[in-house]
This record gives structure tokens, C-alpha cells and sequence, in this order.
């Protein structure tokens, strides 16, 4: 199966998925919605483990939790590709003007609506359905590490601090 039919194939999984993750109000800007950015980073590093990434963490921070994801290409001599993104979603004010709910994720014609549906959580989990239709096009198996049985979260060092210009 080449990688179109892949993404064609699973495109209802991957909607699913999508609106499952949009439905989390990961609003970083906003205190009472801080466990929720934590749910999010959790929701995104349990669905890259599943994507078959061997290294995946969520690395708590002074502020909000991040998710680092890392895939080794199996030629030391590999160029490295870095693919970032976020997970938290701005503000949804002003609520009267959105047409849906902005976490109800509602699709209309062949759009999908909600905060966070094209920036950015439509962007990175655009991201891993590529890897899995690039894994599933080539028959290629995802590499194993030490922490490939399961995400850890681990605790970045704070950032440290400079003097600015």
C-alpha cells in the first residue's frame, strides 16, 4: 500500500483522533485550563507512542509541560529532520463569534471547526499520520529503544537565565 492509499484508508481514525484531541481545552494562557494543557501533552505523547515513536516524554517545565518525541534513523550518517509544534490553543474569545463550540469539533462540508484544528494540533498529528503512512508504505518497522514499552514524563531542568542586551 503506497502512502496515499495509507492516509485515504485510516482517514476516519484519523478524524477520530484529531477531534478527540481539539475536544481538550489546552489553553496555555489561561490558569484554569493548565490541567488541561497537561491532558493534552499526555494525549499527544500517548498517540506518538502508539505511532510507533520508541523514544516519546513529556517533559514537565517551570511552566507547562512539553512533549519530545525522537526517532533515530537507522543510518548513523541520516540527516536529522526536526519537526515542531505545540499543543496548548489561544484564547477563544470573542465566544460570539464562532459559529460551533470552539472544542466541539464540528465539521462542515470537508472542513473541520475548533480551536486548534489548523494551529497546531492539525499540523502535528498531520505529522505522525505521515510517519505511519511513510512505515506502512515501505513495510519498515518502527526502531525499538530502551523506553519504546511505554511515554515517560520526566522533569526539565529549569531554564536558565541569562543577562540580556
Amino acid at each position: 500500500m503506497d502512502a496515499r492509499a495509507h492516509i485515504e484508508a485510516h482517514r476516519d481514525e484519523f478524524l477520530s483522533s484529531l477531534k478527540e484531541w481539539l475536544a481538550i481545552p489546552s489553553i496555555s494562557a489561561d490558569p484554569e485550563h493548565h490541567d488541561d494543557v497537561r491532558r493534552s501533552a499526555r494525549w499527544l505523547a500517548d498517540h506518538l507512542t502508539a505511532t510507533g515513536f520508541p523514544t516519546v516524554e513529556v517533559w514537565e517545565t517551570p511552566g507547562l509541560p512539553a512533549v519530545y518525541a525522537e526517532w533515530p534513523a537507522a543510518d548513523p550518517a541520516a540527516p536529522t529532520v526536526l519537526v515542531y509544534g505545540h499543543h496548548d490553543v489561544q484564547p477563544v474569545d470573542p465566544l460570539d463569534k464562532w459559529e460551533t463550540e470552539p472544542f466541539v469539533p464540528t465539521e462542515r462540508g470537508t472542513s473541520l471547526y475548533a480551536r486548534g484544528a489548523s494551529d497546531d494540533k492539525g499540523q502535528v498529528l498531520f505529522h505522525a499520520l505521515g510517519v505511519r503512512a511513510a512505515l506502512a508504505a515501505s513495510g519498515a518497522q518502527a526502531p525499538r529503544s530502551p523506553s519504546s514499552s511505554s511515554s515517560r514524563v520526566r522533569r526539565s531542568p529549569a531554564p536558565s537565565t541569562s543577562p540580556t542586551s
